[in-house]
């Protein structure tokens, strides 16, 4: 049914036209991957194609960490990948490890507002390119430029980004298209690692049902007319095909769920299609990629024993999360936290957690996708002005609740287990994920006017071991609220 369905759905036949697929947030799923290359093998038939990744791809699951990104690699290789954006989580292993992985990588990583802090200058890494020309046998010149969120520095822990800048998505985007423009591209695509989020998809021009404030909005709003014809997009992991400022739009689900899919052509309107999922038709198991199945399978064997192992822990119902409420995975976490430094209160950010956990026998794989970061503990002394503050820039960072133990937060008020409002000025001890503690996610601000000695850190003790830990030993009612 898939394959018909695309061979019957070119907007135009010959040389005008060329297929962009994309990836956008994998974190790690290299699970994924065959199926996706079964699912997008009909549309690379059609004429030339190119396949995007728009960041955030190396880490997330246990064969990214233990590779530091490289089984990842692998697989995208294995899987054709055109170029690809940088992600914040990208640089979850380091400088160091990025590096090393983009140089690996036969395909380019755009990031043209990426700049050594330093110099000023795009860092002298290989493999980092601002834009990149392609030249397709039988189709049109595309040039693709690649664009980080500016928000990168605070969405990683502060190290990885050292000496790191990133500047603005709009001047450098239309910077990076009128040079591919002069240089000949025919097409023009943005690949970045900013998104947005429509909870409808049916009629791209319908926008009623998305963020009109999302990076990938803004960014296309800015644009002058006709000059970049689509915007691939990511972070945000919502689904994108629309049409803003006669910019195509396109974003894939989440961790290979599926692959964005829109037809450009010279002179013509975007093509927009309903976003492959490899689940369907052509990209079921039995249609999945060999290539790409071979070129996963020793890190996948690495690792499966690892990923089935029973961690003595049994649940009676799922402990789902959430990022715009209080969940019980989130307060879980946060008690676990409040629990290991013995402190009065347990705060997690959000963007800690990255699925839910599901009821029956806990495995180690499930626990670990759940909370993929390496994240230490740390417990920090703090007045009930600035705890109020630090929740109140925690939540409007991303506009996602945090995730809290020993007490309530409604937004703006907060308040004890016992309904007491906090104190403005007595000293609580507050525990919470080492991003946190550091400044991630908006926090920055309000922990530097600390006094020193107010923050301990023990990177020793990962946020994952002590939630595991925890888990062991809390009743199935304590688990999943923040007011056991």
């Amino acid at each position: 049914m898939l394959l018909a369905t695309v061979l019957a759905l070119s907007l135009s036949a010959g040389a005008s036209c060329v297929e962009i697929l994309s990836l956008s947030d994998l974190h790690g799923r290299i699970d994924a991957l065959p199926g996706i290359g079964g699912a997008i093998a009909p549309v690379r038939a059609r004429g030339p194609a190119l396949l995007l990744d728009a960041g955030d791809s190396a880490q997330g699951t246990l064969q990214a960490s233990l590779s530091r990104g490289d089984a990842v690699v692998a697989g995208l290789i294995s899987l054709g990948v055109n170029a690809a954006a940088l992600g914040n989580h990208d640089l979850d292993f380091g400088q160091e490890a990025a590096r090393r992985r983009i140089a690996a990588a036969p395909y380019p990583t755009l990031a043209a507002n990426l700049r050594d802090a330093r110099t000023g200058q795009m860092p002298a890494w290989p493999g980092l390119a601002p834009s990149r020309l392609f030249r397709l046998p039988g189709g049109p010149v595309v040039g693709v430029f690649g664009l980080a969120t500016p928000s990168t520095p605070k969405q990683t822990m502060p190290a990885n980004a050292a000496g790191l800048r990133f500047g603005k998505l709009e001047p450098e985007a239309e910077r990076q298209a009128r040079d591919l423009r002069a240089r000949g591209a025919e097409i023009v695509v943005g690949l970045v690692h900013a998104g947005g989020s429509c909870r409808e998809a049916a009629s791209p021009d319908d926008l009623s049902s998305c963020d009109p404030k999302a990076e990938l909005f803004r960014l296309a709003r800015a644009l002058p007319p006709g000059l970049v014809d689509a915007l691939v997009g990511g972070h945000t992991h919502g689904l994108l095909s629309h049409r803003v400022n006669g910019v195509a739009l396109v974003q894939g689900a989440p961790h290979g769920a599926s692959v964005g899919w829109v037809t450009l052509c010279r002179g013509e309107p975007a093509g927009f299609h309903l976003a492959i999922r490899p689940g369907d038709g052509a990209g079921g198991d039995a249609f999945a990629d060999p290539k790409v199945t071979a070129a996963i399978a020793p890190w996948m064997a690495q690792t499966e024993a690892e990923l089935r192992r029973p961690v003595g822990v049994h649940l009676d119902r799922p402990l789902g999360r959430s990022r715009d409420r209080v969940s019980p995975l989130g307060a879980a976490a946060a008690q676990a936290a409040r629990s290991a430094m013995g402190a009065e209160f347990g705060l997690v950010n959000a963007g800690a957690l990255r699925t839910s956990l599901p009821a029956g026998d806990l495995r180690y794989g499930q626990l670990y996708e759940a909370m993929p970061f390496d994240d230490g503990l740390a417990v920090i002394r703090m007045t009930g002005a600035d705890l109020l503050a630090a929740l109140r820039a925690l939540s409007g960072f991303r506009h996602e609740a945090p995730q809290v133990a020993g007490l309530l937060f409604d937004g703006e008020a907060a308040r004890t287990c016992a309904g007491v409002p906090l104190d403005p000025g007595k000293t609580y001890t507050v525990a919470m994920n080492e991003f946190l503690a550091v400044g991630g996610d908006g926090l920055r601000r309000v922990l530097a006017r600390l006094p020193p000695g107010a923050l301990t850190v023990r990177g020793d003790l990962r946020l994952r071991d002590a939630t595991l830990a925890w888990l062991r030993t809390s009743s199935p009612a304590a688990r999943a609220r923040p007011c056991p």
